[in-house]
């Protein structure tokens, strides 16, 4: 990796016209790693800036023979001396850098001018013109660009203008939780195009989301599923981004920003492909996953715990009002959704448990049932059904992505494993009774909001693994066996008698 170092120690204004050049050698060499030096009390102005790598701040009381020393053990390969004083030369001189460039600082012509009043052709030339000349005596071609200033939380100053690709081709829970990142990343740059790479199933879950301006769909399950979708990709994607967000802990999705020679390619310590990746954030378990998704922005200066879900769709209210009268219910009617199916055997819960708690809240509470999941949950759906004394509307594999949110997103009351339409659920402030079995809360999956109860039981051997698996390791089963109907009707009936109550007052 080239290492590059450009000083340039004061003062504000000279500081930030070194922006554009920064900006140039990033874009034309984007796998070189940035060291800008300058004096601490300037450094917060290019501590935002997504083309720095790293900041080397001259202390106040530091000699430069100190600032020398921590040069050297960076082991740099070019200098670049943006500053033309005694001090840098002596910083250029001592340094060991192997090839060092400097900017014509016009010294003699401005004094000429100010004292003599004698005119230069080279006082034409902008400060910055000057600063972006020096790229020629490196082989690249300076392009003109205006000075920039990063910022996190002042919308007067400009923001970049960006693009970044955000990663995210895993499950429907994982999509969701990838909403609040996407949100806060168009609130802080909303000049930045920003485009998203998911895969067609949770295409739709985005497309009336305002935070992206592009989607990209890679059915990785499909025609992308060969080793020469990898290089098809990274040859599509080359040069049309500058950052790379990989939520995604995939080996696949790291490997195409990196042949596609993405400059900055942001993700996690353990994520597969970490090796592809040109900054990795810390994943901690103890931190839900939206959450933990936001601290890959840090890279970019940008801090927040803005972790509201979303799922926005448009003309909800007609389908709705289509699907009562489909299935003859009335508006006023309670309407309570069910999934119990999910991607991973041991995460569902027992379909007779279900069918129970259907029966009971159908009885108590004069409600509909409806129940929810995709063509692959059919089995379970069915199961459920054929236990049930009340009847019920089977909308399993019947629904796309769109209608599933729209109709959730209606219901009083959402009961679920531990799964993607759990999340939609979240996202659209539905009140959700979770159960969790083979997973805990730890491991930053639960769902958010206090309209969010998860019902889960207290055992040695949970969590037995990340996701969930086929069957029990023990073989017994109790974290579901175990979590009986009476527990999850408990807690149901503490949302629905809320929302009853909160109902009569309304009346």
């Amino acid at each position: 990796m080239l290492k590059i170092l450009i000083v340039r120690f004061s003062s504000l204004g000279d500081v930030i016209l070194t922006t554009p050049l920064v900006h140039n050698l990033k874009q034309q060499l984007p796998d070189s790693k940035i060291f800008f030096a300058v004096k601490k009390k300037y450094a917060g102005i290019l501590e935002q800036n997504p083309f720095i790598d790293q900041i080397i701040a001259l202390e106040n009381e530091e000699s430069i023979f100190s600032l020398i020393k921590r040069i050297r053990r960076e082991k740099i390969d070019i200098l670049i001396d943006l500053h033309q004083t005694l001090r840098s030369w002596i910083l250029s001189l001592l340094s060991q850098i192997p090839k060092v460039v400097r900017y014509k600082k016009a010294f003699f012509s401005r004094r000429l001018y100010v004292f003599k009043k004698m005119k230069s052709s080279e006082l034409k030339n902008h400060t910055v013109q000057r600063y972006l000349n020096v790229l020629k005596d490196l082989g690249l071609d300076p392009k003109i660009m205006e000075p920039e200033i990063f910022t996190q939380n002042s919308s007067n100053v400009r923001t970049p203008d960006l693009k970044i690709l955000v990663i995210q081709t895993a499950f429907l829970g994982d999509a969701v939780l990838t909403t609040p990142l996407l949100k806060v990343l168009k609130q802080k740059f909303p000049l930045s195009k920003i485009t998203l790479l998911c895969t067609p199933e949770i295409k739709e879950l985005f497309a009336e989301n305002n935070s992206i301006d592009t989607i990209l769909s890679m059915d990785k399950r499909g025609v992308d599923r060969s080793l020469l979708s990898i290089f098809r990709w990274a040859k599509k994607l080359k040069g049309q981004f500058d950052i790379a967000l990989l939520p995604h802990r995939s080996f696949k999705s790291a490997l195409i920003t990196a042949l596609a020679k993405i400059p900055k390619r942001i993700g996690f310590k353990n994520s597969e492909g970490k090796i592809f990746l040109t900054d990795l954030v810390p994943f901690d378990w103890n931190t839900h996953d939206a959450e933990r998704n936001l601290k890959l922005l840090e890279v970019l200066g940008i801090t927040s715990k803005q972790t509201e879900l979303e799922v926005p769709v448009k003309n909800d209210l007609i389908y709705f009002k289509q699907f009562l009268q489909e299935h003859k219910i009335k508006e006023e009617t309670l309407l309570i959704g069910m999934n119990p199916g999910s991607v991973w055997k041991t995460k569902r819960w027992l379909p007779e448990y279900f069918a129970e708690v259907a029966d009971q809240l159908t009885k108590e509470w004069n409600c509909k049932v409806i129940i929810f999941g995709s063509h692959k949950d059919l089995e379970t759906a069915n199961s459920v059904i054929s236990q049930m004394k009340a009847p019920a509307i089977n909308l399993c594999g019947k629904t796309d992505l769109k209608e599933l949110v729209i109709l959730i997103s209606h219901c009083s009351l959402f009961i679920t494993n531990d799964s993607g339409p759990m999340h939609i659920a979240s996202a659209t402030h539905v009140p959700l009774v979770a159960i969790f079995g083979p997973t805990t809360r730890e491991l930053g999956f639960f769902p958010l909001g206090n309209k969010s109860i998860v019902v889960e039981l207290d055992l040695p051997c949970r969590p037995c693994s990340l996701h969930g698996g086929k069957k029990c390791p023990l073989g017994h089963f109790k974290c579901m066996k175990d979590l009986t109907p009476q527990l999850v009707l408990k807690e149901c009936g503490k949302i629905l008698s809320q929302k009853i109550f909160k109902n009569s007052l309304n009346e």
